[in-house]
């Protein structure tokens, strides 16, 4: 599983003083794309983060500009993805999810090849699942659920792949 992107808050210790008088302040610097809002001049959102080391430069180039410290920074959404190729039956695999704890499933095969896996339980991404075993999750903010959530996906995959049984 790899992270695509992410999105991500720096919590400032002071406010963004030289705001102007707009609704917002959008820069871009090394593919990053900041957001400073004037009714929360603390915060500053980033996106396009490919990585947690890039998240890193991110954090130093908003505070090299702002010349102040981020006090916190908070994941907000991640994108994994992980492409397989398999061949599982999709069919089995949404009969077997049907009372799942965890998540509510949707399918749907003559408007979307993959199913859905929404999360009933806060903090968890949404998972798209596709019969070729590849996947992506998006929402999750946690590492802990995140693993657990991509050890679920490959036991899925390991006990509906058509080709093992």
């Amino acid at each position: 599983m790899k992270l695509k992107n992410l999105k991500a808050s720096f919590i400032l210790k002071e406010r963004v003083s030289s705001l102007p008088k707009v609704k917002n302040v959008t820069f871009k610097q090394d593919n990053f794309t900041f957001n400073i809002y004037h009714h929360s001049p603390c915060l500053v959102n980033v996106t396009g983060v490919k990585t947690f080391e890039r998240l890193k430069l991110a954090r130093k180039i908003i505070e090299e500009k702002l010349k102040q410290s981020v006090l916190k920074v908070r994941i907000d959404n991640t994108f994994y993805s992980q492409k397989n190729y398999r061949n599982v039956d999709l069919i089995k695999v949404l009969k077997f999810m049907q009372d799942h704890d965890t998540f509510r499933v949707d399918y749907h095969v003559e408007l979307f090849a993959g199913i859905y896996f929404h999360p009933k339980k806060k903090n968890y991404p949404t998972i798209l699942f596709f019969h070729t075993g590849s996947y992506t999750m998006m929402g999750g903010k946690q590492w802990k659920i995140l693993k657990d959530c991509e050890r679920f996906v490959k036991t899925l995959i390991e006990n509906f792949d058509k080709n093992t049984v």
